[in-house]
């Protein structure tokens, strides 16, 4: 066992500590911002968390993230259901509205514990604070890496962290997980590392949302997908923790007109125009609006022509790979990657190079497939909205026309309701399950009896006099 720095304490730098800590490291976690960790959930969304860009914006956690904190992060489960999470089986949902099906035991598989980004900060903080092996440092910026003695010919080596105010945190292994904002390729370079294979774009959405909280407690009925495209704008709805959930609109970045989504007179009077949607209003806000752009798709690789760009040193989460929220993925795809990094240290923590390549593969097998398919789904809704923006016809892919079978045939077939579960829940990619033999056949049968239909809300016209 060894000692282990972590840059960034997020939610997925605060997994990983954790993680490594039960299996015996000794942890140090450096978080820029200062603000200490608020004594209840009540505070958290007042919580001056500057470093997380998202921070009052819609936040979900889907099935196989929920059951990775589970089973590797008990305690921070535990506080975030005994401080009001949000539990929800969408699948089990989706089966009660089909007469006759029955819920099988492995229907559990699609379980979820969610809240809003501030509640599930709050509880995986306070847990990481209170956990034994973890020291967790706040209001400390990161200014470089410390450059050891390479165990590989031309290869630097990091020995851990400079920080702005002089001090040096060494370490037998650096953990980045800064976030979509890290600025490790940038460290590499200043110690003569290789620079990191990086591709990027904007995903060219810009998000508008605020927070709603009922009376009661309750939540509004799921009358229409959580995330509904409604032609050149997009509806999410997500539930969060004791009551509370989101209401966002999403367009395009370039769309000019539709920037003032920001304003919330247009921003309710947009979602009253939209029939499924319009009893989410129903309920106090308790947030200002919210709005993100620049969103960025990014992947960076850290071995190049099969060499790493340094030992010492590996990028978790978001400051590996990074895409849109809207899919609700995020999250969770940093708890499976914080999962293969705990397994890899555990296998290769004294044998840097061994642990740099096997942290590649798995990175490149097992989780950029996932980026690649939701930056797919990105670039088809990017082009469909611009083709109407522009006024023209739009027809989906076959890809596309598959993916939209299966979301309409969810709340009718159990077995459409269980693929869509699936690839919701990152349980299965896309392409596994649009694989299966006969699934495709089966959906084009139920869309002939019962075609898709569109989410109703209001045209281009309608929406540009909406938005006045």
């Amino acid at each position: 066992m060894g000692k282990i720095v972590v840059a960034g304490g997020g939610m997925i730098g605060l997994a990983a500590a954790m993680m490594l800590a039960d299996d015996g490291h000794e942890v140090t976690v450096v978080e820029q911002d200062a603000a200490p960790t608020p004594t209840d959930l009540d505070r958290a969304p007042e919580w001056a968390r500057r470093g997380v860009a998202q921070f009052g914006l819609a936040h979900w956690l889907v099935a196989r993230g929920s059951s990775i904190m589970a089973r590797h992060l008990p305690e921070a489960t535990a506080l975030l259901a005994e401080s009001g999470g949000y539990r929800f089986n969408l699948v089990k949902y989706l089966l009660g509205l089909q007469p006759g099906v029955e819920v099988l035991p492995e229907d559990d598989r699609f379980d979820i514990l969610t809240g809003r980004r501030s509640a599930m900060e709050w509880a995986m903080a306070r847990t990481a604070e209170e956990h034994p092996g973890i020291r967790v440092l706040r209001g400390e910026a990161i200014v470089g890496l410390l450059e050891g003695p390479a165990v590989a010919g031309g290869i630097p080596h990091v020995a851990g962290l400079r920080l702005r105010s002089g001090a040096e945190l060494t370490g037998d292994l650096t953990i980045d997980a800064t976030g979509r904002r890290s600025a490790t390729p940038q460290w590499l370079e200043a110690i003569g590392a290789t620079p990191p294979h990086e591709r990027s774009e904007d995903s060219g959405f810009a998000y508008y949302g605020r927070y709603f909280k009922s009376s009661d407690g309750s939540m509004p009925p799921l009358m229409a997908p959580v995330l509904s495209p409604l032609g050149t704008f997009s509806v999410l709805t997500l539930p969060g923790d004791n009551g509370t959930w989101s209401i966002t609109l999403y367009a395009l970045s370039e769309d000019k007109e539709l920037r003032r989504f920001r304003d919330p007179d247009v921003h309710r009077r947009v979602i009253e125009a939209c029939p499924l949607h319009a009893h989410w209003l129903e309920a106090e806000p308790i947030t200002e609006m919210a709005s993100m752009v620049g969103v960025v798709d990014r992947h960076r690789r850290f071995v190049v022509d099969g060499a790493p760009c340094a030992t010492g040193i590996l990028s978790v989460g978001d400051a590996s790979s990074c895409t849109n929220p809207s899919l609700g993925r995020g999250i969770t795809l940093g708890l499976m990657h914080a999962e293969a990094l705990r397994a890899m240290v555990a296998d290769h923590f004294d044998d840097p190079i061994a642990l740099a390549m096997a942290f590649d593969h798995t990175t490149e097998h097992d989780l950029r497939p996932w980026h690649d398919a939701t930056t797919s789904i990105d670039r088809r809704r990017v082009e469909e909205m611009r083709a109407l923006l522009a006024g023209d016809s739009w027809l989906p892919d076959p890809g596309a026309q598959v993916a939209g079978a299966l979301v309409g045939a969810a709340s009718s077939d159990p077995v459409a309701a269980r693929a869509f579960g699936e690839v919701l829940g990152c349980l299965e990619l896309p392409s596994t399950i649009f694989a299966r033999p006969g699934l495709q056949q089966h959906l084009a049968e139920l869309a002939k009896v019962n075609p898709p239909r569109p989410v109703p809300g209001p045209d281009r016209e309608e929406l540009l006099a909406l938005v006045g």
